[in-house]
């Protein structure tokens, strides 16, 4: 089940990085000036090519469900993070351009935090279920969220811009990994007990946040700064939705904690380096 998960998290990851790439393009054709909100979702969705990323978002989300359905979300989310490999060279082949050599060594740091995570990772690690947690995590997180876009509106339209919303972003797309896996543990009990439970529509309503912020981070400033606290902020929330409410265990000793720990730093490491490098190669 692990290894279906992972490969299942990295389909994802893909479709999401080639959905993003393209999503990216087209939302930075103006600044945050030249039109309204209304303008600027008008002007999406009138363009093929963000209708076409929207939909790799969407196979990609189907995907990341999948992956959720078989894998905790320590392991999914880190997974998810590294499809900023996929992006890095799916940018430079629109581009038209080699990856750096520098860029390539972060690249292959990337894989190999990834490779040690899943290597030290306990087979078995979920113990038990908090759900009656749930509120209260995903009221927190939506009300930090909320804190930092209320400071991005304040904000003058530059990278510290794009800085809150990429981070609002990522604590959304968090409690989205989290709620998803929570709406697919109420399936065992029924469809009619999913539609009718809270998680579900929670997931709609931050999902959907999640999404329009990501389009104002990308509108705001460049994916080199954006993509580094997105992922970041994604997969420690991620993460403490797994401890908080589903229980799951790192695991009971320290090379195993160590090597995890050290494997989720390797990669985050490496994913803000790349989006540093994307900056250095399209300036």
């Amino acid at each position: 089940m692990a290894i279906f998960a992972t490969l299942a998290a990295l389909a994802s990851a893909a479709c999401f990085a080639a959905g993003s790439a393209m999503q990216h393009r087209v939302a930075t054709a103006s600044s945050p000036d030249e039109e309204s909100r209304s303008q600027f979702l008008g002007r999406l969705v009138r363009r093929p090519s963000w209708l076409f990323g929207l939909g790799l978002s969407a196979l990609a989300f189907a995907l990341h469900a999948l992956a959720l359905g078989h894998g905790d979300l320590a392991v999914v989310q880190p997974v998810i993070v590294s499809g900023i490999v996929f992006s890095v060279l799916i940018r430079a082949a629109m581009e038209h351009r080699r990856p750096r050599g520098a860029t390539m060594v972060w690249l292959l740091l990337t894989w190999a935090g990834l490779a040690l995570l899943l290597v030290v990772r306990p087979d078995t690690a979920t113990t038990s279920s908090h759900t009656s947690r749930a509120p209260i995590f995903v009221t927190v997180g939506a009300a930090v969220s909320l804190l930092l876009l209320l400071a991005a509106r304040r904000t003058s339209p530059d990278r510290r811009r794009g800085f809150l919303l990429a981070a609002a972003a990522g604590l959304l797309f968090g409690l989205v990994a989290g709620l998803v896996k929570l709406v697919l543990s109420l399936t065992t009990q029924g469809w009619h007990r999913v539609v009718w439970s809270w998680p579900l529509w929670a997931l709609v309503v931050i999902g959907a946040g999640a999404v329009l912020t990501n389009q104002r981070a990308y509108q705001a400033t460049l994916m080199s700064v954006t993509t580094p606290v997105l992922n970041i902020a994604q997969v420690m929330v991620a993460i403490g939705f797994g401890v908080v409410i589903f229980g799951e265990d790192p695991g009971s000793t320290i090379p195993v904690v160590a090597g995890e720990v050290l494997g989720l730093a390797v990669i985050l490491l490496s994913v803000a380096k790349l989006a540093a490098g994307s900056r250095q190669a399209t300036a």
